[in-house]
Formats: structure tokens, sequence, C-alpha cells
């Protein structure tokens, strides 16, 4: 079974067994999404969760002939990196199952058309690995709305804060570039962030306002 260790969802990967993907969001935030994703868009039965200490799910996919999938959910600055994990097992048991009893009863009856059952034991590998791709195929398509819209209502929250608690943004422009000259010895970085907030929507008082409180300039 293959191995994905990137920040990559690949849906078109055969039988992925572990794979990671990055995303805007708190691990509680995280958690609540994916059991959300894996209810309703992937239909996958909940096994095992807990949103406590370290987000966990652990959930079937494509029925109980399919494959398992394990989720953890961990904090790495102001990101969440999702861990995924994969076993197939359901799918391979029930296939030496079958392989066992085709082989048994063509040995028993001295006749090979017990064998001809054997043939399903690809589809429970296909529909298993179908039902992983699926399920990434999902997350893929679903992730970045989501990231987006958690990314709306924090800003809507932030300016209304803002907007109760004003602040001079010269004077915190000034002392942000006092420290980034002190620490590169230009504002480079400065306007990097200032024009990335920008492009997600801030005007420059709002990219300032965050800037600061994040860099720890009140």
């Amino acid at each position: 079974m293959a191995s994905q260790e990137n920040v990559a969802l690949n849906p078109f990967l055969a039988f992925p067994s572990r794979t990671r993907k990055y995303v805007r969001l708190t691990p509680e935030q995280a958690y609540d999404t994916m059991i959300h994703l894996m209810r309703e868009n992937a239909k996958a039965e909940i096994i095992e969760d807990r949103k406590e200490a370290t987000p966990f799910i652990k959930a079937r996919l494509g029925g109980r002939i399919g494959a398992t999938v394990s989720l953890g959910m961990f904090p790495e600055g102001d990101v969440t990196a999702l861990e995924f994990g994969f076993s197939y097992r359901t799918a391979l048991f029930a296939s030496l199952v079958v392989l066992v009893a085709s082989i048994g009863l063509s040995v028993r009856f001295w006749t090979p058309i017990p064998a001809v059952g054997s043939a399903v034991i690809p589809l429970f590998a296909f529909k298993a690995n179908l039902a992983v791709g699926n399920f990434l195929n999902a997350i893929n398509e679903a992730l970045p709305y989501i990231e987006r819209e958690y990314a709306r209502k924090a800003l809507m929250r932030d300016r209304k804060r803002w907007q109760s608690e004003p602040k001079d943004t010269e004077e915190l422009f000034r002392r942000l570039s006092e420290k980034h000259m002190r620490t590169w010895g230009n504002t480079n970085v400065l306007w990097y962030k200032i024009n990335e907030y920008q492009r997600q929507g801030l005007v420059y008082n709002e990219a300032v306002r965050r800037i600061a409180e994040e860099e720890g300039i009140y």
C-alpha cells in the first residue's frame, strides 16, 4: 500500500495508507468540519470520535466491506495538521474468506465452478479504494470554502471589536516598522503581510491592526 506524507490529498493514489493536509482552522473547528463532512458528504459510519484534548475521528467508508479512516487533528502554529490514516483490513479479510471458501469448495466437490466466486475479490478492493478516493475528493472540494467561511466570520468579529476599541493606525504602523527594521533591517516583510491581508479582503487599517495584534503591539 502506498504512503503519502505531503500536504496535498491525492484522490487518484491507489490504496493510500497515510496522507496529511494543513488547514487554516483551529483543531476544534477542524473537528466540527470533518465530522460533518464525513457524515453528510462521505456518508461515513462514525466508529469513534473525541473533541477534547487532541481531536480524533475514526470512521468506516464504503460500508462494512470498505476502508477505515483514522483522522487526528494537531495544532501547528496558525494552522491545523490533518493526519489521515487508511486501513483496508476489512476488505482484505473478506477477500481472504471468499478465496479460502472458493478453494475449499472446489477441492471438496472436484469442480472449478465454486472458484468462480473468487472473481468478486477485485470488487472488494475496487469498492474500498473508490470509497477512499471519493472521500478525499469531498475533502479537497469542501475545505477551501470552509476555510474562507471561517475566515470571513473571524474578520466580522474582529471588525466589530476594532470598531469598539479604536487605535491609531499610524502609531501602530510606526511601531511595527521600528520592530521590523530592528529584526530584518527593512520593512519588506511588514509590507508583504499587509498586502497579503488586503488580498484576503482587509483594508489597510484592518491589516495593520491585525499584524500589530499578531506581533504583540497594542
